[in-house]
């Protein structure tokens, strides 16, 4: 499931996506979506992908921000935070992110597509560009296809790669 710009209650299921919505941005994480499951759920994408040779496109950035220090020192002792920097994705400190217009990951053009693992989608309150929401899995398969895509069809499409 993901949520279409504009507001979270514009949900639908990926496979119904009506068109290609390229991605930009992806951000996993904020002070209520940096949880150790989200972080994770974000380390199961980004280690198949490092595994089967999918690399991120260079024009999608990718962040990942945990949600306390706890979490940190959990993602490290686990390897996720190494991993994730292999991967090419920016490890966020915890605090007040991209949500809500603040630091890294906020868009600064209106043609920018960010989709987050967060839990509002508001307009500009991410920056100009549009926001899409979807889970932490969602967010790093989609930046790692270039486009808004579930974990299964991200899997699926590794036999084009």
């Amino acid at each position: 499931m993901v949520a279409a710009p504009g507001d979270p209650g514009n949900a639908l299921a990926v496979e119904r996506l009506d068109r290609d919505v390229p991605v930009d941005i992806a951000y996993v994480g904020s002070c209520n979506g940096g949880k150790r499951d989200d972080i994770e759920r974000a380390y199961e994408v980004v280690r198949w992908a490092l595994d089967h040779g999918v690399m991120l496109p260079l024009r999608v950035q990718l962040f990942i921000q945990v949600g306390s220090e706890d979490v940190r020192r959990h993602a490290q002792e686990q390897g996720w935070l190494d991993a994730f920097e292999a991967a090419g994705a920016r490890v966020i400190s915890p605090g007040c992110g991209a949500c809500i217009h603040a630091g890294p990951g906020v868009s600064t053009r209106p043609d920018q597509v960010t989709i987050g693992a967060f839990n509002r989608n508001f307009p500009g309150r991410s920056g100009p560009g549009a926001v899409w929401l979807g889970s932490p899995a969602t967010v790093v398969a989609s930046a790692f296809l270039g486009r808004i895509t579930s974990f299964e069809a991200l899997r699926g499409a590794a036999q084009a790669f």
